[in-house]
């Protein structure tokens, strides 16, 4: 039963409540609003490289995968991002047992703030899969999102 104790112990201590889950997905939740928020302080841009993994994917339509932190960084040197706005709000989450790796989806907002369109929104939707780095951050691994939810034009 000596040998035995000590197997038993690590698995215990191993598995996780569903208190501990709950508190963690809360946390992923709110990481996923901060990320949001982030966007409007620093520009769409830097929040994504800021919240990204270093081996993060992002799908966008009409392109192939844009895969790693430098690819991202490169990619954005050549947009820019100075005018439109895009926040989103994530509507469910889900986190593994483990509590290393989930998702949250939602809908999100694009608003040009400039220029001709100035004033129209578009709305779509999303999915962002993240992962829990070795201090304890969230971090995005992957993300996409699909137009379609909508476009309203300004008012003339």
């Amino acid at each position: 039963m000596k040998k035995i104790l000590p197997f038993i112990l690590i698995f215990l201590w191993s598995c996780n409540t569903s208190e501990d889950i709950e508190q963690e997905k809360q946390t992923m939740l709110k990481t996923d609003v901060e990320f949001s928020n982030r966007s409007v302080q620093v520009g769409n841009h830097q929040a994504f490289l800021e919240f990204a993994a270093p081996d993060v994917v992002l799908l966008k339509p009409n392109s192939f995968p844009i895969v790693g932190k430098p690819a991202l960084k490169k990619l954005y040197a050549e947009l820019s991002d100075s005018n439109y706005r895009l926040t989103w709000q994530p509507s469910y989450a889900k986190i593994s047992q483990s509590v290393d790796l989930g998702y949250t989806y939602g809908i999100y907002l694009l608003e040009i703030t400039s220029g001709k369109q100035k004033g129209d929104v578009q709305r779509g939707t999303y999915c962002t899969i993240w992962e829990k780095n070795a201090k304890g951050e969230w971090r995005f691994v992957l993300d996409t999102g699909n137009p379609g939810l909508g476009k309203q034009s300004k008012k003339e």
